[in-house]
C-alpha cells in the first residue's frame, strides 16, 4: 500500500494549520507522515495564492515537487489552498503531474480525494465556500515548542479592493466558542503554552452568530485554560478594536499586552480608495486609547506603499506618520495587482520602480523607529518563551512582545541550563536592530 505522505505548505498561519488538519485526518487513517518528499508516495502542497510573489512561490514548489513522480516514489501529487482554489483548470493543463486540486472548502475531505484519485479519477474538487467552518478535526502539530495556532474563523467579510481573500476563501464564519475551547483545551494538554488566535479578521469573530458570542466572551473562556500561559491575537481590523476589548487585555495576564493590527494606509482618500473602513482619524483615536490603556502593548502592522494614485504627499504623510512610533514591528508591501480584484482596473497604476522605492524608504524609517522602541525596553523585566540554544549559555525566546516568524527574538545568558517550553523571568540588557539580550533575573538582586 502507497501510504506515505509529504507535505509542504506555503503562505500564512491560517494555511498553516489547514495543513495541520490535513495531516492529522491522515494520520487517523493510517498513512504515515514523511519529512523527506523523495520517499514519499503522496505528496500535498499546500499553496498560497495571495499576492504575485506568493503565486510564483506556490507554482516553483509544485514543479519542484513533482519532479519526485520521476526521481522518487511519488505517485500522487495533489494541490491544495488558495493557489488551487483560484487557479484550478490552469494548474491541471499547464502541470499534468498534478492528479488533483483540492479547494480552500475541501481541505477537510481529504481522505476522500484520495480514495477518488485510487480509482482512477484525476479531478478538481471546490466546493460552497460559504459551508459552515468545519468544528473539531483532528491536527498534527507542525509548530516546535510550545506554540500553536488555532483558527478561530474562515473567509472574510471586508471586501478591501486589492484584496482577493473573500473569492478564495468565501464569506466569514466563525466557529463556535465550544469548538475553539475544546481544541485549545486538548493543545494544552499536548503542551502547549502560547496560543495563537488567527483568522482573516479575528476581530470580526462572532459577528456571524446574531449576537451569540464575540471575541471578548471567547477571550474570558479561553483564559480560564489553567495551563495556557499566553494568548496572542494576530490581525485585529482598528475599526473592531473596542473598549471593551482594550480593558480585558489590559486586565487579563494570560493575552499577550501585543495587537497586530493591519492598517495598510494612513492618508484618507487612499484609505477609501481601498476600500478600508476605519477612517484615519480613528486609527489615531484606537492608538491612543491603547497607549493610554495598556502603556508597554508592543504593535505590528501591515503597510502598502504604491497603491494606485498614491502620490508622493499621500507617501510622504503614510512615512510622517511610521516616524511618529506607534509600531515597534511593520510588514511593508509593495502593492500587487491582482486580477478579480477592484484596484486592479484602477486607471493610475503606480510604477514597480516607484513601489519598491517607496517600500525600501518606509522600512529605512521604520528601521530608526524599532531600534529607539528596543533601546526603550532596556531595563525592562518581562516572561521570556525559550525556544532554542543558541551557543554555550546562551538561549533564545521571545517575550510578549515578539510573534513567532514574524519579529524578532530574545537571546538570554543563563548559566543554569534552560529547557524548550519554560517561561523564564528576563531582564532586557542590550537592543540590537531586530533582537535583544536578556539575562536570567533573579528578585532581590
Amino acid at each position: 500500500m502507497h501510504n506515505k505522505v509529504g507535505m509542504v505548505s506555503l503562505g500564512c498561519a491560517k494555511n498553516q494549520v489547514d495543513a495541520e488538519v490535513m495531516l492529522g485526518l491522515l494520520r487517523q487513517y493510517g498513512y504515515e507522515i514523511v519529512n523527506n518528499p523523495k520517499s514519499a508516495d503522496i505528496i500535498l502542497v499546500n499553496t498560497c495564492g495571495f499576492i504575485g510573489p506568493a503565486k510564483e512561490e506556490s507554482i516553483n514548489a509544485i514543479l519542484e515537487q513533482s519532479k519526485y513522480k520521476k526521481a522518487g516514489s511519488c505517485k500522487t501529487l495533489i494541490v491544495t489552498g488558495c493557489l488551487g482554489q483560484r487557479y484550478s483548470d490552469e494548474l491541471m493543463k499547464e502541470i499534468p503531474e498534478i492528479d488533483a486540486v483540492v479547494g480552500t472548502g475541501n481541505y477537510t475531505q481529504i481522505i476522500q480525494v484520495l480514495e477518488k484519485i485510487k480509482n482512477g479519477e484525476k479531478n478538481t474538487f471546490l466546493s460552497n465556500l460559504s459551508a459552515p467552518e468545519e468544528e473539531l478535526l483532528p491536527r498534527m502539530i507542525s509548530t516546535s515548542g510550545s506554540t500553536a495556532y488555532i483558527k478561530i474563523a474562515e473567509g472574510c467579510d471586508n471586501w478591501c479592493s486589492y484584496c482577493i481573500i473573500p473569492k478564495l476563501r468565501g464569506r466569514y464564519r466563525s466557529r463556535s466558542v465550544a469548538s475553539i475551547v475544546k481544541e485549545a483545551r486538548m493543545l494544552a494538554e499536548q503542551g502547549i503554552r502560547e496560543l495563537i488566535l488567527v483568522a482573516q479578521d479575528v476581530s470580526r469573530y462572532g459577528e456571524d452568530s446574531g449576537g451569540k458570542y464575540n471575541l471578548v466572551m471567547l477571550l474570558k473562556e479561553l483564559c480560564k485554560i489553567e495551563e495556557l500561559n499566553w494568548i496572542r491575537l494576530m490581525y485585529c481590523y482598528p475599526d473592531r478594536i473596542t473598549k471593551e476589548l482594550i480593558d480585558l487585555i489590559a486586565k487579563e495576564e494570560k493575552i499577550c499586552s501585543y495587537l497586530d493590527i493591519p492598517i495598510q494606509h494612513i492618508n484618507q482618500r487612499i484609505l477609501t480608495r481601498m476600500n478600508r473602513i476605519s477612517n484615519s482619524m480613528q486609527i489615531r483615536t484606537m492608538l491612543a486609547a491603547l497607549k493610554e490603556q495598556i502603556p508597554d502593548i508592543i504593535l505590528r502592522t501591515s503597510l502598502i506603499v504604491g497603491f494606485p494614485g498614491e502620490s508622493e504627499s499621500e507617501f510622504q504623510e503614510l512615512m510622517d506618520f511610521v516616524s511618529e512610533g506607534h509600531f515597534q514591528h511593520i510588514g511593508v508591501f509593495p502593492y500587487s495587482r491582482e486580477e478579480g480584484t477592484k484596484a486592479a482596473d484602477f486607471p493610475d497604476q503606480t510604477d514597480e520602480s516607484v513601489k519598491m522605492e517607496r517600500r525600501d524608504k518606509l522600512m529605512a524609517v521604520q528601521k530608526r523607529v524599532s531600534k529607539r522602541l528596543r533601546r526603550a525596553r532596556v531595563g525592562q523585566i518581562c516572561d521570556v518563551l525559550i525556544e532554542g540554544m543558541e551557543s554555550q549559555n546562551v538561549y533564545y525566546g521571545r517575550s510578549y512582545g515578539e510573534a513567532p516568524e514574524v519579529d524578532g527574538l530574545v537571546y538570554i545568558y543563563s548559566q543554569s541550563p534552560l529547557k524548550v517550553g519554560d517561561f523564564v523571568k528576563s531582564k532586557i540588557i542590550k537592543a540590537y536592530d531586530y533582537d535583544l539580550l536578556g539575562e536570567v533575573y533573579e528578585s532581590g538582586k
